[in-house]
């Protein structure tokens, strides 16, 4: 008896356990999904499940190309922008997520922050080498 006693009260644990974790991270769970399956769903579900996301201190890069992704999906520069923004305060020398950041502040028109970066990233590829 205290066997069966013991795997019910195992069983149970485990299954409230799960529903914790599947409550808590409810919005890391939504952004595994691919972003062309977030893209056909609803703009206000994202949205929540994306700022929510953005507001924790840790979170993978994954998660942040999916957010950005999504928003610029939806059109949500802003929301990209963060998500970028983001990207590159957690990996600076990544060039591709720096120039996907200029690209959507040109696209929401703050034309001097993507220029600001347009020119960064020239200067520090593009910048001719000359021979001593």
């Amino acid at each position: 008896m205290t066997v069966k006693r013991f795997l019910l009260v195992f069983v149970v644990g485990v299954l409230l356990q799960a529903s914790v974790f599947a409550v808590y991270y409810n919005d890391l769970l939504f952004l595994r999904q691919p972003v062309a399956l977030i893209a056909i769903g609803s703009e206000d579900t994202f949205t929540r499940h994306a700022a929510h996301a953005l507001g924790r201190t840790k979170l993978t890069a994954q998660h942040v190309e999916t957010i950005a992704g999504a928003a610029q999906a939806f059109h949500l520069t802003d929301l990209e922008i963060r998500a970028l923004e983001r990207r590159v305060k957690d990996d600076p020398i990544n060039e591709s997520a720096r120039l996907r950041l200029a690209d959507a502040f040109r696209r929401a028109g703050q034309f001097a922050r993507a220029e600001q970066i347009y020119l960064d990233l020239l200067n520090l590829n593009g910048a001719p080498k000359t021979d001593p």
